[in-house]
């Protein structure tokens, strides 16, 4: 993976320029420690993020969070988010080995038709979807044990 080594240009911050290998359109942005980026080294995550950047219609960086790692395709834990009309929809970039809770849907809805709609859509979605560590499970931990089941 030689000219694919990320640059730091933040706190838990790296890049790979756009320029470091053929096709890429949009740099890599990777959002980790050193730790975690070593990890995301030792897999096909940074090279699968670098391919990602070379997709139609890739707007500003390809991205991957800290929880990266090899996926089908993108990495999980990627990022892409692409123009409307010149770009592409990835059911593998949206994921769908886990059911991780990201969703892709199709509707013939407009922009025009969610927009007015859209603060109460957020709303149901919100109360809708059990969200947060231990929101709806039964066992309760307080913070020290959170921690400790953590560090586990």
């Amino acid at each position: 993976m030689s000219g694919l080594t990320p640059k730091k240009i933040g706190n838990m911050r790296y890049q790979i320029d756009a320029d470091s290998s053929k096709g890429m359109k949009v740099p890599v942005t990777i959002y980790a420690d050193e730790k975690l980026l070593a990890k995301m080294m030792t897999d096909r995550t940074i090279q699968q993020a670098v391919n990602v950047s070379t997709l139609p219609g890739i707007q500003e960086h390809a991205i991957v969070l800290p929880d990266g790692h090899e996926g089908y395709g993108f990495p999980v834990g990627g990022v892409a988010a692409m123009d409307a009309e010149e770009g592409m929809i990835s059911p593998g970039g949206v994921g769908y080995d886990i059911n991780c809770g990201v969703r892709l849907l199709r509707t013939n809805l407009t922009e025009g038709d969610v927009r007015p709609k859209l603060k109460d859509l957020v709303n149901d979605l919100f109360k809708s979807i059990p969200s947060g560590v231990g929101s709806k499970g039964a066992i309760r931990l307080n913070p020290s044990e959170l921690d400790e089941v953590l560090v586990r």
